[in-house]
Parts: structure tokens; sequence; C-alpha cells
């Protein structure tokens, strides 16, 4: 008799072999996930669809909660970071690299939160104004000292001017993406971003029943915010209101964030650097922060 060939042997060897290659695939796929930081992708699409969920007609807004979570950034020469624990941290070498990370940052606040055609946060009684902190940035000393040479600040006229000239992949500049076309141009004092502090990428939007006019009524002149007209030549899918400028004291008219009408209808702050826990940021008077810390 013939003695029957055992190929189970053979199969199962097989399967190993595909195992063992599917484990080492598996790891590598795992690898570049966290080498591409796709976790704070996430994070970030989580919070656009609440928002674009919030807004939906279909579901209240009051039923359906925000799912956003402020993210933390240090923008470093040599990539240390003294300021934050366990921030992103992105090497910048240059000046332009310093506001390219910048307005990268504001103009995937402006995307998560709907672009200013989305309204997330319903109707009150009473004016208020909502703020998102999107991201909570630091610069590194090696920031001041190899890129500015030593110098602990910027003016932001000129990051207003590189994001009116800078493209994105879209072709569209970053300010006209923005909806400020013409910000570039305004004849004031732009204020400066001081490197020493750290500053929020915030955004803003008011009630259906608010105007930011109301900012800086019955506030007291050294702390109020006063909303400026604004002349300049802005022609987007939203429309320039005025800018909010410093009220009183030694920085008097310096601009703090613009505001602008959506197509929603809200008025809107577009995503703005503002410091952390300014005076500045306390005569906004965020009745809410919709991004948890």
């Amino acid at each position: 008799m013939f003695k029957k060939t055992n190929k189970k042997g053979e199969l199962t060897t097989q399967q190993i072999v595909l195992l063992i290659i599917l484990i080492v695939s598996f790891a590598v796929i795992l690898f570049f996930i966290i080498r591409l930081n796709l976790n704070q992708e996430t994070e970030q699409e989580v919070c656009h669809n609440s928002v674009v969920l919030r807004g939906s007609s279909v579901v209240s807004s009051d039923a359906v909660p925000l799912k956003c979570q402020r993210q933390y950034m240090c923008l470093s020469y040599d990539g240390s970071c003294e300021e934050m624990t366990n921030p992103k941290v992105v090497k910048v070498r240059t000046e332009n690299e310093v506001y390219k990370s910048l307005a990268e940052e504001m103009a995937t606040c402006w995307w998560i939160f709907g672009e200013g055609k989305i309204n997330y946060v319903g109707s009150d009684v009473v004016p208020e104004l909502y703020c998102s902190i999107c991201s909570q940035i630091s610069f590194d000393d090696s920031v001041k000292e190899k890129v500015f040479q030593g110098s602990n600040e910027f003016d932001k006229k000129k990051f207003y001017e590189y994001m009116a000239n800078e493209r994105r992949s879209d072709g569209r500049t970053y300010l006209s993406y923005l909806g400020l076309d013409g910000l570039e141009k305004h004849s004031g004092d732009f204020g400066k971003v001081n490197m020493e502090n750290q500053y929020y990428s915030l955004m803003g939007i008011t009630s259906d029943v608010s105007t930011l006019g109301w900012i800086g009524i019955g506030a007291g002149t050294a702390a109020a915010l006063v909303l400026s007209p604004f002349t300049g030549p802005a022609v987007t899918i939203v429309s320039v209101v005025g800018l909010l400028t410093v009220g009183a004291g030694a920085t008097a008219g310096a601009l703090v964030a613009p505001v602008i009408e959506g197509s929603s209808g809200q008025q809107f702050i577009p995503p703005s650097l503002i410091e952390v826990n300014s005076q500045e940021f306390k005569d906004l008077k965020c009745e809410t922060i919709t991004t948890a810390s």
C-alpha cells in the first residue's frame, strides 16, 4: 500500500509564513502611523464632524456636544521645547517657516469650525461670544536666538503680509481663505507677538441675536476693546465687519483681531493669535470656551 502524502503540514507552514508577513506588515504600518502623528488628525476630524453635526438643522444643537480638544504646539529651531510638556514640536529654520507654521495652524482651525458657514452655537436670548481655542502655541528659546537673531518679538503686520502673499495648496492665499483679503493694507498698528509668552490660535462666533458691537460698551475705557471700522478692499464670500482694537492705554489702537460676517449670518472672529490669559483675551468676554484643555 502507498502511504498518503500528508499535505496538512505544508498548508500549516504556508499559514505560518503568511501570518509572519501580516504581523511584519502591521508593525510597519503602525510605525508610520505613529511617525505621521495621525492621532492628532483624527482628533481634528472628530471635532470638525461634531461642528458639522451640531450645525445641522436636522439635529438640535443642544443635543450634540462639541468634541473638540485643544492642541499644544511648540515652534523650535533645534527640536527642543522648554516651554511645554509633550507638545507637538514643529521645527522651523527661517522666519517664513515660522509664519508658515502659524498660518497652517490658523487655517486648520478655520476649517475645523466650518469656515464661517456653520452656526454651531445656536440661538441665545442675550448677546454672547463663544470662543474656540484650537491650539496653544509656544516659542522655544532656539527660535528667538537662531531665527530672530536674539529678538523676542515680531510684528504681526509682517505675518499678515506673509499670509496675503503665500498660497495654500488650493491656490488661494491664507488671507483669502480666512476671508480677510486686504487686511494687510490696514494702516493702523497690528501689534506684536512677544515670543516670551504663549499664544492662542483662537476664533469666536456670536449667537444669532448677538453682534460684536456690544464689546466695550459699559466695560470702562481702560479695559474695553473697540470695534473699529475697516475700509480695506476685502471682497470675499464673507464680509469684514471691523477690527477689534485695544481701547486705551499705551497700546491703544493695536489690532487684537478682525471681525467678519460669515455666510451663516453670524459674526466671527476668524482664527487670530491672542496672548494666553492676556488682558485682550479677558476683554473678549468669551461666554464659553468650546474646546477642552
